[in-house]
Parts: C-alpha cells; sequence; structure tokens
C-alpha cells in the first residue's frame, strides 16, 4: 500500500469530539438550528453547535459511525479517497478526511471543515430571513459551481445533496460539505462493517430523506418502512435533488410539507414516492420563477438520464434573474454602488441616506478587514502582503469556561461570551490596535499592524492588557453573582508577516513566530496575570513606567526553557508632587502556577 494515498486518514490521536453534555440529541438539533432575532441577524447570524470534531487544532464538522470490523479497502477505493483529499475549490468546504480501523477507537468519522453562519436549509425555511432574488441568485449560481466541479472531476457526483448538507459561511459564500463520501458510507452499512452508534440521534430527519432520489431510496429501503439513513448517490441522483433544493429556496418550505421533524407523519410518503411517482406540489401560477419551477419539475423525472445537467440550469437561472449576477459579495457592491449613485444625484435631499448607504457598505468591510485596509479596498487599491520589522500580538483567555457552559444554557453561554467580548471590543476603541479574531473563549490582538506606529505597540498592548484585567475585576454575570471573572494573558513583540488572504472572501491574516510565541504566552501564564517575553519585559522597563516580577524559566514548547516575567502595574504620575499611583495585584501562588505548567492548554490557530 503507498503511503501517499493515506494523505486521507486522519489519526485518532489528533482526533476529539467536543459535545455539549447539558443536551440531548433533541437539544442538539434544536441548537444547530437555532436562530437569532436581533436587528443585525443579517451580520451577526451564527450558528450553535450542539457538537463538533476537532482534528489537530482545527474544527470540523462529522458523521460518526461504530465500527464492527476492520474496513478492508481496495486500490479503487485508495485512489478514490486520495482524489477526495485533493479537492480544492470556493464552493466546497474542504474534506479533512477519514478516521477509521483504528485499535481502541471502534468508530468511523467522515470529517469536512466547519463552516460558520448556517445552512442553507435554516435559511430557506426561516420567514424572518428576507431571501430575495439578489439571496436566492447567488446561493443557486454557488451550489452549482461546487456541483459542476464535482461532476467534472474524479469524484464525479456528491450523493449527499440537501438543504442541509449547504453551508454558508462567514463571508456569505455557500459551500458543499459531505460531498463524495454516501456510497463509501452504504458500502460500509451493507457489508455490516459499520451501525449507527448506539443511543445516537438519527442520522438525517425524515423530511430530508423522502427529498433523496427515488432510483436511491429503493435500492435501500423498496418497502418504505426502513429507518432514515444516507443512500447511494449518482449524477443524475444530484440533479434530482438540486430541484429540491431549488423548489425549497423558491417556496421557503421542506418539499413535502412535513416541517422540520423527525417522525413519519405518513408512513405510505416513500412508497408513494418510490411507485406512484409523487413529486412536491406545483402551483400553476405564472410567476417569476414559474420557469425554475418547471425545472425543477424536469429535475424530478423518474428516467434519471432525462434530467436536465448543471448547465441547463444556469441558463434558466440566468433568465429568471437577470439582473443578479456573480456571487453575493459581488452583487452586494454593486447594490451599494449603484444606489450610491443614485442618492449622488439627489444629493441636496438625500445627503443623510446616502451617509448611512456608506456607513453600511464599510460596516461591512470593516467586519472582515482593519478599517485601513477596508478603506484601501473601498477606493480600488490592493494593499500589498508585507513583513513587519517589530508587531506585538496579544491573546486573552477566559479561565473555567468550559466549567461555567456545563452550568449555563447555550443562551447564556452566547451571551455571556457576547456581553464580556464587548467590553474587550470597548478597551480596544481607545487603542491603536486591531482585533483579529476571537476564537471560542480566546480573543487575539495586534498592534502595529497593518499601519505602523513607531514603537508604540508593546505599550498599547501593555495598557490594553492592564484594562482588559481590570475589566475582569469589575465584570459581574447577571445569572450567576458569584461567578468570579478571571482571565489569562500573554503578548509578544516580534517580526510579522501580514496580509489579505483571499479575492472573493478577503481576510487580513498575521502569520510569524511572533504569533505563536504570543499564544504560548497566554497558554503558559496563570489566572489573572499577564505574562511575556523577556525581549518584550526589558523594553517596558527601560520606559520606567511598568513594574514586572521575574517568573523564571517556563517551558514553552517549540522552544524550550523561556525566561518569562508577569507584568504587575503601570505606574502613574501623581499630582502636585505626590508619590505615584500604582495599581499592582499579588503574584500568582505555587499552585496556579503548576497547574498552568502541567495543563496543555489547545489554541484554535495556525501553526506558521
Amino acid at each position: 500500500m503507498n503511503v501517499y494515498k493515506l494523505t486521507w486518514k486522519v489519526s485518532k490521536d489528533t482526533l476529539k469530539i467536543i459535545v455539549n453534555k447539558n443536551a440531548d440529541a433533541k437539544m442538539q438539533r434544536e441548537l444547530e438550528n437555532r436562530t437569532n432575532k436581533d436587528e443585525n441577524t443579517l451580520i451577526s447570524r451564527r450558528r450553535v453547535f450542539g457538537s463538533y470534531a476537532l482534528v489537530g487544532t482545527q474544527r470540523a464538522e462529522y458523521l460518526q459511525f461504530k465500527q464492527d470490523k476492520k474496513l478492508s479497502l481496495s486500490e479503487a477505493t485508495l485512489d478514490y479517497l486520495y482524489s477526495l483529499k485533493q479537492l480544492q475549490n470556493d464552493n466546497l468546504a474542504k474534506f479533512f478526511g477519514i478516521q477509521c480501523n483504528d485499535d481502541n477507537m471502534p468508530t468511523l468519522t467522515v470529517l469536512h471543515t466547519l463552516v460558520e453562519r448556517g445552512t442553507l436549509e435554516e435559511f430557506c425555511l426561516d420567514r424572518d430571513f428576507e431571501m430575495n432574488e439578489t439571496f436566492k441568485s447567488a446561493f443557486m449560481r454557488d451550489m452549482l459551481k461546487g456541483l459542476n466541479y464535482l461532476h467534472k472531476g474524479p469524484i464525479a457526483h456528491h450523493g449527499f445533496l440537501q438543504a442541509s448538507t449547504c453551508l454558508i459561511d462567514i463571508n456569505w459564500v455557500l459551500k458543499l460539505t459531505l460531498y463524495g463520501v454516501s456510497n463509501f458510507i452504504c458500502d460500509a452499512f451493507d457489508s455490516t462493517n459499520v451501525k449507527l452508534l448506539d443511543h445516537a440521534a438519527p442520522m438525517i430527519s425524515y423530511p430530508q430523506y423522502v427529498c433523496f432520489p427515488p432510483e436511491h431510496l429503493k435500492e435501500y429501503d423498496p418497502t418504505g418502512k426502513l429507518p432514515p439513513r444516507i443512500v447511494r448517490g449518482s449524477q443524475k441522483g444530484d440533479m434530482y435533488c438540486v430541484g429540491m433544493i431549488l423548489y425549497m429556496m423558491i417556496e421557503r418550505e421542506d418539499p413535502f410539507m412535513l416541517i422540520h421533524s423527525l417522525e413519519r407523519p405518513n408512513p405510505n410518503l416513500v412508497k408513494d414516492i418510490i411507485d406512484n411517482g409523487k413529486m412536491p406540489r406545483v402551483a400553476d401560477e405564472h410567476n417569476p420563477e414559474a420557469k425554475l419551477l418547471q425545472k425543477c419539475q424536469e429535475c424530478w423525472n423518474r428516467i434519471p438520464e432525462e434530467r436536465p445537467d448543471v448547465r441547463k440550469i444556469l441558463e434558466t437561472i440566468a433568465i429568471v434573474y437577470p439582473l443578479a449576477k456573480g456571487n453575493l459579495v459581488d452583487q452586494m457592491m454593486k447594490m451599494n454602488e449603484k444606489y450610491a449613485a443614485e442618492l449622488e444625484e439627489q444629493v441636496s435631499i438625500r445627503t443623510q441616506d446616502l451617509a448611512l448607504a456608506q456607513v453600511a457598505t464599510m460596516k461591512l468591510l470593516n467586519e472582515m478587514l482593519p478599517a485601513a485596509v477596508a478603506e484601501d479596498l473601498k477606493n480600488g487599491i490592493v494593499r500589498e502582503p508585507r513583513s513587519y520589522e517589530s508587531a506585538t500580538v496579544m491573546f486573552v483567555q477566559i479561565c473555567e469556561f468550559n466549567a461555567l457552559m456545563k452550568k449555563s444554557t447555550p443562551n447564556q453561554t452566547i451571551m455571556f461570551l457576547n456581553d464580556v467580548f464587548d467590553q474587550f471590543d470597548n478597551v480596544i476603541k481607545n487603542h491603536d490596535a486591531y482585533k483579529v479574531e476571537t476564537t471560542g473563549e480566546t480573543y487575539m490582538v495586534a498592534s502595529g499592524v497593518p499601519e505602523e506606529n513607531e514603537g508604540r505597540h508593546v505599550y498599547e498592548i501593555a495598557e490594553m492588557s492592564l484594562e482588559i484585567r481590570e475589566v475582569s475585576y469589575r465584570y459581574k454575570l447577571s445569572y450567576n453573582p458569584s461567578y468570579v471573572l478571571r482571565v489569562r494573558i500573554g503578548f509578544h513583540m516580534g517580526p510579522i508577516a501580514a496580509g489579505v488572504i483571499g479575492i472573493r472572501s478577503p481576510r487580513y491574516c498575521l502569520f510569524g513566530d511572533t504569533v505563536n510565541f504570543a499564544s504560548r504566552m497566554q497558554s503558559n501564564s496563570a489566572p489573572n496575570q499577564i505574562q511575556t517575553s523577556e525581549i518584550t519585559a526589558n523594553l517596558l522597563m527601560a520606559s520606567k513606567m511598568y513594574t514586572f516580577k521575574k517568573r523564571g524559566y517556563v517551558h514553552v514548547k517549540g522552544k524550550g526553557d523561556v525566561k518569562c516575567f508577569w507584568l504587575n502595574q503601570h505606574v502613574h504620575e501623581g499630582e502636585n508632587g505626590e508619590p505615584p499611583l500604582t495599581h499592582s495585584i499579588q503574584g500568582p501562588s505555587t499552585s496556579e502556577i503548576r497547574g498552568v505548567e502541567e495543563t496543555a492548554i489547545m489554541h484554535p490557530l495556525r501553526k506558521v
């Protein structure tokens, strides 16, 4: 067996399943279909996961089964999985791989990159979300582009194409997930190598199950009485599913009007679909989207060879939505530009509306990029990636977060994180710094990029670290008054590389050893302490504005033993000749330091 063909195999040692232990299967489904109802839904909407997988430090969607016998993988299967691993497309969630055939871990786990914002199914069934032709056309095109890539490549089909496997990412790009694995999983089921985990929730809901192609339903369940499960897939089967998804987007209802339920409201429905050609109801109405509904009916043709292909569906979309071209971000930018041009013609009476439109556009860009980079992008300037001789990166982590999460409802957990990070944001606003990202309970900030600030970055970060710690002292948790917020802070100064990654979905990313070192300073710190490296501490001490306590040597992964310091206080000048005012904190106890050094704190950050 060639080792290169096993790049798809995920080691059990790198895989960890994160589950909300307070949630039963029903609550997990409710969490994953939960919808935010606030006024900023369009920007702030995110999925809340009942469970997800960690592959190293990266989060992943997963399907997991109990493996009773080891799988025998042929050369053809190995080649197929290798090809699946190599796929790269803007409209596909990356395939991480499969965990299987491991001793002491009798499971088979299929893993794809986790996508944050939501599923297409959630958006279709949420009547509070206004899915206009801009959203519809963009999502349809993204789905079909990803599917066309699969159909023309070595994988040749998706096999598990549902509105629930069409994921919307943080930049409103639709990505297909769980593609190319349905036949592999069905082979494992048919050979009795795997089965559902004991006490596991059903793999798929009944309303989703009845949307599979009838020819594949018949292969698995000719009686219509078996429990819902993934079935085999094919190219023409994918086109049947395309019709179901387009119908759901147009009608804003699941095709057989079953709502999201795991019950079987009509035990004869599967038999009607297989034997009697039952299809979703299409009204005889002459509306602008009638041509698309007609294509849906063609997709449901019981003779698979007569179903339309991807190209014909795209042609119909271009006819039905003639003004909507490109992906969602392109359309939103064009709409804003057109709207701004119209407002400028009426500037005397519409100045306020123009300002609001420009603010909305910049708000969208500023969510993804630093203000200076967003301003350049708005003006048509592409900022080149570059290296910085010196910048400072800080990480802040909430201590005992998992313990608090076990005592809180999902809604309380999200409200807590939003409240704490909003207060951290208020600190950042008063300094020359950029919030890079928040991942779980960890908050990342940088100063000195993208705009250099003549060496002030280390002082800006030092001040922010002290102010954020002060915020933690004052914080009160409304639903748990006895809770004491403690944070673990670390920062480091050094060279860094930064630039905008992505053309269609740009993000401002930081790279370099300084980022990793700062992360280690945080992960090896103690609660309510601010830890920094020797080179950073020496520079701050030279200013005579800060006091430090020497911690000593700490073993840092990848660096060996490193001399570290606690930042304790900022010395403020007193008035009228009075002694300087200081605020300090007692150093950590021996038990706290020992606990930090013995605990491996994983941080979801790319390793450079």
